[in-house]
């Protein structure tokens, strides 16, 4: 059976178990993944920081008189403006759209430029020059920062309209088309009737959970997700259905890019491939990773009821921590009222000193 067979008869027989759960009392656990969105979701100081943070530094840039006559517009992007980012929101992107940049000019002037004008606002502590981007922390906003990339107008062998950032490390110039991934955002959230962005959220939860501050990070997997949502493989449903067939979709998109060695398309250029920061031994643990989580999401997602606290536990376990309202670190997705914290049916109401299972829900986000 050859590999497009082998991915109808899963997908064949995933939906007739989801027809067949319709008349049955299962454990969806739609108020556990209702909660975990909530938990993920950034803080309101978060959410108010970041927008002042780039207006400063927007205001800064464009005050300067050379910059403007290169015809600079700059704009917010990344994942605050695809509304996918998850808490906490660490660093905001500038996107210094150059739109009359001479012919000839290098990155690493473009880089000394705005490196001449932000220095002389925020000073070298607060200015840090990195390989491809200028980063200006905001100690007074919770520590955010504000990553500011310059950008030259080009032009794909396709027509495509799109932009060259100084490469990372290296002379030369890399393409990037980030207003065409928003695009792609609000196309597939209103396709998957509002579900995408949340799902991508949950996805780049999965990622922090499972793989930590090790590369790559949640742009790659937010890639990955736009090619599974494009290409058909993910079901409609309900956000715990949308989100176990993302997980496994994706997955199998990572798996052929990393694993197999495919690379990882551009879904906001034709023929081009995503450069993807981290090692290949990295880069293939997050597709195992992905992959193995998918198979465990589905399984738990098919349980009966009887299984309903071991399935809220391994979901638990895929989407992991995040920061609590308490600045602690704290499980995103809650225990069933009548389940413990172990995955089993809770059997007592009242824990007593040398219990060996703990009732779930300790409240602790909000």
């Amino acid at each position: 059976m050859n590999g497009v067979c082998q991915w109808w008869v899963l997908q064949s027989t995933h939906r007739l178990r989801r027809e067949a759960r319709r008349d049955e009392d299962v454990p969806l656990l739609t108020t556990q993944f209702k909660e975990a969105l909530r938990n993920v979701e950034p803080t309101s100081a978060d959410k108010a920081n970041a927008p002042v943070a780039h207006q400063e530094v927007r205001d800064v840039l464009t005050a300067d008189p050379f910059l403007m006559d290169w015809g600079l517009k700059p704009i917010l992007i990344g994942s605050y403006k695809r509304d996918v980012s998850i808490r906490r929101i660490k660093d905001v992107d500038l996107f210094g759209r150059l739109f009359d940049l001479p012919d000839g000019v290098e990155p690493a002037t473009l880089l000394r430029e705005f490196e001449r004008v932000l220095k002389a606002e925020f000073g070298p502590d607060r200015m840090k020059r990195q390989a491809r981007s200028l980063q200006i922390s905001f100690p007074a906003l919770d520590g955010l920062y504000v990553d500011a990339v310059p950008a030259r107008p080009w032009v794909s062998p396709y027509g495509e309209e799109a932009w060259q950032l100084p490469k990372r490390g290296e002379d030369g110039w890399q393409v990037t088309n980030p207003e065409r991934l928003t695009e792609l955002k609000t196309e597939l959230n209103e396709e998957y009737d509002g579900l995408y962005v949340p799902v991508v959220k949950l996805l780049r939860q999965t990622r922090r959970s499972l793989m930590g501050k090790k590369k790559p990070g949640g742009l790659t997997v937010e890639i990955a997700t736009v090619a599974a949502f494009s290409s058909g493989a993910v079901n409609t449903g309900t956000v715990p259905e949308v989100f176990v067939s993302a997980l496994r979709a994706t997955g199998d998109v990572l798996y052929n890019a990393f694993v197999h060695g495919l690379g990882l398309d551009d879904p906001t250029l034709l023929g081009e491939k995503l450069y993807v920061r981290g090692d290949d031994a990295d880069k293939q643990a997050l597709a195992n990773a992905f992959v193995d989580a998918g198979k465990r999401a589905q399984e738990a997602l098919d349980a009966g009821d009887d299984d309903k606290c071991s399935a809220a536990k391994t979901l638990r376990d895929i989407l992991g921590k995040a920061v609590d309202d308490q600045g602690d670190q704290d499980y995103v997705f809650p225990m069933p009222d009548d389940c413990n914290l172990n995955g089993t049916r809770k059997a007592f109401v009242v824990a007593r000193p040398g219990d060996s299972q703990v009732p779930g829900g300790t409240r602790r986000f909000g």
